[in-house]
């Protein structure tokens, strides 16, 4: 009997501790994986300025850039293990896939993977935001060490 309350409480210390340190995570897949295209549809108040900004393909791919990396430095932020680049990676393309799936369904209709517009600018702005990342965690690591009269030669990602 005392171990399956151990075994609670285990449970309950582990989902609190997800909750606490997991709603940032979850806030930010939220509001990547929301359906704005939806919501233009079904909200003409947003669809009007929502048309605006992304009316044709160049802009399409702007603005899937520009929200790719917004999500993905606050995501290099929030999850240390994203900063390694073998966990960043099939993170972006799983986010990116994710994202088309949930427009789709939306829509109405089943995936189909073809807007390679929009998984070139998901790319380009995830990458980005990983290299930005990368590029301040060196600078800050030669700093440091610079002043504190080490060696720079050693300096590796977290």
């Amino acid at each position: 009997m005392k171990k399956d309350t151990r075994a609670k409480d285990n449970w309950r210390r582990y989902a609190l501790l997800c909750l606490r340190y997991g709603w940032p995570i979850l806030v930010l897949l939220g509001i990547l994986w929301f359906p704005f295209d939806w919501l233009s549809e079904a909200w003409p108040a947003f669809g009007v300025p929502f048309r605006q900004v992304f009316h044709n393909a160049r802009d399409h791919f702007v603005g899937h850039t520009i929200f790719f990396f917004i999500v993905g430095m606050l995501l290099l932020g929030v999850v240390p293990l994203l900063r390694k680049l073998r966990w960043y990676i099939p993170g972006l393309v799983l986010a990116a896939l994710v994202q088309e799936t949930i427009q789709a369904f939306f829509r109405g209709q089943p995936p189909t993977f073809t807007d390679f517009n929009a998984f070139r600018g998901d790319a380009l702005g995830g990458i980005t935001a990983w290299v930005l990342w990368f590029v301040f965690h060196l600078l800050r690591t030669y700093r440091t060490k610079r002043s504190n009269g080490e060696s720079v030669s050693s300096t590796h990602m977290q």
